[in-house]
């Protein structure tokens, strides 16, 4: 299992990334996140940033939050292999950003893992495209 060095600009709408980023106390931990909006305005009253990365976030610090990530990743869309060596997937979603989050909204509302990132905060990080460890049923069955 390897994580694959990114781009900011390459990242889009169902990729599977991983980043560091600090909690508000300044501990910085890193996050891996499926992304629904890679860089949205923000549109609040008094925005301490222009743009908002938006993702459902998946691991923190190499550890699950749920044991869901597979019915996550499907419910989101397609999944399929980017780097079959390093475990490396993405989610080819076809949806708009709204209808993709009410997909996921039982997740959500459940495991409390929808998240925004400060855009600019964000990508003073180094990227990657992220390894995940899905079930070997599920592997096997993209394989296909």
């Amino acid at each position: 299992m390897a994580k694959i060095s990114y781009s900011w600009s390459k990242v889009k709408k169902g990729d599977i990334i991983s980043f560091r980023y600090p909690t508000k106390e300044g501990r910085i931990f890193r996050r891996t996140i499926l992304v629904l909006e890679p860089k949205l305005r923000n549109k609040a009253k008094n925005p301490n940033s222009d743009f908002l990365l938006h993702g459902i976030q998946l691991e923190v610090s190499n550890r699950p939050i749920t044991n869901q990530i597979k019915e996550i990743l499907q419910k989101a869309g397609k999944v399929e292999i980017v780097d079959e060596e390093a475990n490396v997937y993405r989610v080819v979603i076809t949806d708009k950003t709204q209808q993709t989050y009410n997909k996921l909204k039982t997740f959500i509302k459940k495991i409390g893992n929808f998240r925004t990132y400060n855009y600019q905060k964000v990508t003073r990080s180094q990227v990657f495209l992220e390894d995940l460890r899905l079930p070997n049923d599920f592997v096997e069955e993209l394989l296909k």
